[in-house]
């Protein structure tokens, strides 16, 4: 999976978007009293309350299921209720359930800007103001912090070239 690197100047310049990718943390490092129960017919699995990539696959998918996919999708149909109306893991992770970078619109660093706010500003002015928030606290983390270069931005979905 490409996972871009960016340089100091190129994280100031994402501030809207943000650029880090989500910290992995690892499954131990969830404490008792940051999961939750959630039950299915057949199994029960803890639900941490933030995302890893180095959760177990059932844990991620729980994680989606439970926190993610309930929290944007209210998001995504206020904005567009016909297009957003099946809104679900496939709205990110396509047919193939590929890693959202792998299935979602690659997003472009041109001098120092990104392209999508001049070439579809309606959609970048909502992915924005909307969606990095809500993104970020349901993967329960902090929104990208341009002064700081951390936290939860385009970069945590899409695939971000430099040019």
């Amino acid at each position: 999976m490409h996972r871009p690197t960016f340089g100091i100047a190129a994280l100031a310049v994402l501030a809207a978007c943000g650029g880090e990718q989500p910290p992995a943390a690892s499954p131990q490092q969830a404490a008792p009293s940051t999961t939750e129960s959630t039950t299915t017919t057949t199994t029960t699995t803890a639900v941490e309350t933030t995302w890893s990539r180095d959760m177990p696959k059932e844990h991620q998918v729980a994680f989606m299921k439970t926190r993610v996919v309930p929290a944007m999708r209210p998001v995504f149909f206020g904005a567009d209720a016909s297009r957003y109306a099946d809104f679900g893991c496939a709205t990110c992770h396509g047919p193939e359930f590929k890693v959202p970078s792998d299935h979602l619109p690659r997003l472009t660093l041109k001098d120092g800007q990104i392209t999508a706010f001049a070439d579809k500003p309606a959609v970048a002015k909502f992915m924005a103001e909307s969606v990095v928030s809500k993104m970020a606290s349901a993967m329960g983390m902090a929104p990208y912090d341009p002064k700081t270069g951390k936290g939860f931005g385009c970069a945590g979905c899409h695939a971000v070239d430099m040019k």
